[in-house]
């Protein structure tokens, strides 16, 4: 147990504030420069890919084709439905004669506007293996060009690798060799891995075969869900990649150039992807049925704010040490067969669930520097069903730790890996209580951290304020870690410009959320502005924003009346989908006018939306280390 109440200090590589240098390679000031945006920064585009924009045309279109074909069909569909879940994307367009002439002709005019952009700024030469593009004119690049040319230095390196950091935000620069290092490392404990010399992803696949096989039989799904589920083997193994934790003590990590790093197996693209969103349906329910559940931050203030403890109480947290990777797969398994018991379901397939899961997490291989690697214990983070599973492995936890000791913690609450609790006896007896819930499940360790004042639990500070004699009450406000960088999107990114403004209004509406009086509130907003005056972010709209937000309560559904029609209805959005440049926000633009000419579309509240191009995480950012280099 810690009483520690000085919080850390940054670590002593950090080249500026956003950027944590702990590879051998110096990095210029463009470098730095760069690298101080962000990954989420988009560089300026001069040419934009053909494709890119007619993808967005053709589904904007068959958006427009489907929206007339069903505007007089009035059935219930419900997209979270079982029968609506885990099918391929339909790809079905009406025919032209089911369509009425007014769509028709819409059609035409988008197809004929999109043309004639593509005849103007066509790439003019037709060269095999390149993508057709269009040159965008009259654009301003956001970079200069020693930070164009610093973008080819850092991506055609191998010998560094670029990673966002595990809390706070920074971009950390590391060598290659110590990344690998580190990983084979943690490899290398036999408790959690073992090497194996070939992927298991074909004899996985049969078996999650048989199992769909006797879902199918059973009619849990159907024809359309089975092709769905049913699972092909990949070109490549999961790739393990590493996030440093850069905020852990420098005498903690294991080698002075690089901290020790959280384990990431991906599974996009597996054999087991889309069995794991398979799993993580039925489990997801079940996920929050204990006492303890915290959803979010909102949830645990709603929970905690304004509750009255005795005055001499403990405020207290706790940490488990790497939950994910000491969840023992035996009591995995048992735990989720109990809460199946618990809670039966006659459309649950529980069984060929159970199994599906210790298949899943048995087989659970992937590849790093070169090498292939078996997790033996525990589930690895990039699994869709990870978090739920968690939350149901610690509930006879929750029931124990409340329950099963002579004092009783008040609030006891838990997100994840993360308890906060009031404390009511005295740190001696809080220490036993601490052994106690260390000897609870074999391999689950927690850490507590108490203080009788004020005490951080996510991105809150818990503090009391006298409320009589003897008691206190509790209020909230806004915790920001030591090492939080405040790095939010950089004005100049190629973004929308509503997009910074969006970005800043969310910040300060959750500031005002989480704090529990103006003070608290002002100081949150005062922190937060002196690190984004520097990112491009205007003082006058900052100030307005705050002000606003202050004196507005935002009540959703004020605003969800406002746009209600004739019928008491709200109407439902249609969103108008391109990438963000020039040449296709004049697109996006032509078709808002012309959809909200036609008669069906005043039902819908029309939108335009954005997909991104590629930022910096895209471009420098790898999950692979193994001689692909992979993007």
């Amino acid at each position: 147990m810690t009483n520690d109440d000085s919080a850390s200090q940054r670590q002593l590589f950090a080249v500026s504030p956003f950027t944590i240098n702990l590879s051998h390679f110096v990095l210029n000031n463009a470098e730095i420069s760069l690298l101080d945006k962000g990954l989420t920064f988009i560089p300026t585009l001069s040419r934009i890919p053909i494709d890119r924009i007619s993808s967005c045309v053709y589904r904007n279109v068959r958006g427009l084709q489907l929206r007339d074909f069903f505007q007089n069909n009035d059935s219930d569909y419900d997209p979270n439905a079982f029968t609506n879940r885990f099918r391929e994307r339909s790809t079905w367009v009406p025919p032209p004669n089911k369509l009425t002439a007014e769509t028709n002709l819409a059609v035409n005019r988008i197809h004929n506007f999109a043309a004639n952009i593509y005849c103007k700024g066509r790439t003019p030469y037709n060269v095999p293996h390149i993508r057709p593009t269009i040159r965008l004119r009259n654009f301003k690049h956001n970079l200069t060009p020693d930070e164009t040319r610093a973008i080819k230095d850092l991506k055609n390196n191998p010998n560094l690798v670029i990673k966002g950091a595990d809390k706070g935000g920074a971009v950390v620069i590391m060598d290659r060799a110590l990344y690998e290092a580190e990983g084979l490392r943690q490899l290398s404990n036999p408790k959690y891995y073992r090497e194996i010399y070939y992927p298991l992803a074909r004899d996985v696949c049969v078996e999650i075969n048989n199992i769909l096989g006797e879902l199918r039989a059973m009619r849990i799904i159907d024809d359309g869900q089975l092709k769905f589920l049913t699972p092909s083997v990949p070109d490549k193994c999961r790739a393990f990649y590493l996030l440093p934790k850069v905020h852990k003590p420098r005498h903690k990590w294991p080698h002075p150039f690089m901290p020790e790093g959280r384990p990431i197996v991906a599974d996009s693209g597996s054999e087991t992807e889309r069995v794991a969103q398979f799993i993580d349906y039925f489990l997801q329910p079940l996920a929050c049925t204990h006492p303890a559940y915290v959803k979010d931050t909102y949830h645990f203030i709603k929970r905690v704010r304004g509750q009255i403890i005795p005055q001499n109480a403990f405020l207290v947290t706790g940490d488990v040490t790497a939950l994910y990777t000491n969840m023992d797969i035996d009591l995995t398994i048992s735990t989720i067969r109990d809460i199946f018991a618990e809670f039966p379901d006659l459309r649950r397939p529980d069984a060929q669930l159970l199994r599906l899961l210790e298949l899943t997490l048995r087989n659970n291989d992937f590849e790093f520097a070169g090498r292939i690697f078996l997790q033996i214990c525990g589930t690895a983070m990039g699994k869709r069903y990870a978090p739920s599973l968690a939350n149901i492995f610690l509930r006879k936890f929750d029931h124990k730790a409340v329950s099963g000791f002579l004092i009783k913690p008040l609030l006891y609450l838990r997100f994840l890996d993360d308890i906060h609790f009031v404390w009511t006896g005295t740190r001696q007896q809080l220490a036993e209580y601490e052994l106690y819930l260390n000897n609870l499940i074999p391999g689950i360790k927690v850490t507590l951290t108490a203080h009788s004042e004020i005490i951080e639990f996510l991105d809150v500070l818990i503090y009391k304020i006298p409320h009589g004699p003897d008691t206190a009450i509790l209020q909230t406000r806004v915790f920001f870690k030591p090492t939080d960088t405040h790095q939010l999107l950089h004005g100049s990114s190629y973004h929308p410009k509503h997009t910074t403004k969006g970005i800043l209004k969310s910040q300060i509406l959750r500031f005002k959320r989480i704090s529990s009086c103006w003070g608290d509130f002002h100081d949150a907003c005062t922190e937060l502005f002196n690190v984004l005056r520097h990112r491009g972010y205007s003082r006058t709209l900052f100030r307005k924003t705050k002000n606003e937000i202050w004196r507005s309560d935002f009540d959703t559904k004020k605003r969800a009346l406002e746009r209600e029609n004739n019928d008491g209805k709200a109407k439902q959005i249609w969103p108008i989908i391109h990438f963000y440049d020039s040449l296709s926000t004049r697109i996006a633009r032509f078709c808002r006018t012309l959809f909200s000419s036609l008669p069906f579309a005043a039902g819908f509240r029309l939108i335009n939306c954005y997909c991104i191009h590629d930022n910096l995480r895209r471009i420098l950012v790898r999950s692979r280390y193994d001689g692909h280099m992979d993007i």
